[in-house]
């Protein structure tokens, strides 16, 4: 099974040029800490999901309390709130380093298929959650 984005998520990944680089992701996501830039586990971990990361998107209030969101929400979750979590002092940084490296090894196990361990199944034909369904 593979993931398929959507068309909007499509073209907003291949707009950019080439693979992410740390910079970029630190960029994209200020909430990560700049004393993790250096560190090789988080330059593997942006090679590994950079396709992703590129189209993450940070759930807001309504898609978090009503357990859901898309695709771009569950990466987010899934990929960039550890670290978010570490930049705001509730995490230590090696335990937040280490959860990097199993991301790494389960994705290392089953790279070809592991984007979709990280977005729950849904039913076919299932609503859209978030703050437009809840209306």
């Amino acid at each position: 099974m593979q993931i398929r984005l959507t068309r909007d998520l499509e073209e907003r990944s291949c707009a950019v040029a080439g693979p992410m680089t740390v910079d970029a992701f630190l960029a994209r996501f200020p909430e990560v800490p700049r004393d993790l830039r250096d560190e090789p586990v988080v330059g593997a971990f942006v090679h590994a999901f950079g396709a992703q990361l590129a189209v993450a998107q940070k759930p807001s209030p309504c898609v978090a309390r009503a357990g859901g969101g898309d695709a771009e929400h569950h990466f987010y979750t899934r990929l960039v709130n550890d670290l978010a979590i570490y930049g705001i002092g509730l995490a230590r940084r090696e335990r937040t380093l280490q959860r990097l490296e199993h991301l790494l090894a389960d994705y290392r196990a089953q790279p070809a298929t592991f984007a979709c361990t990280l977005v729950p199944r849904k039913a076919p034909g299932a609503p859209r959650t978030g703050c437009a369904a809840q209306g």
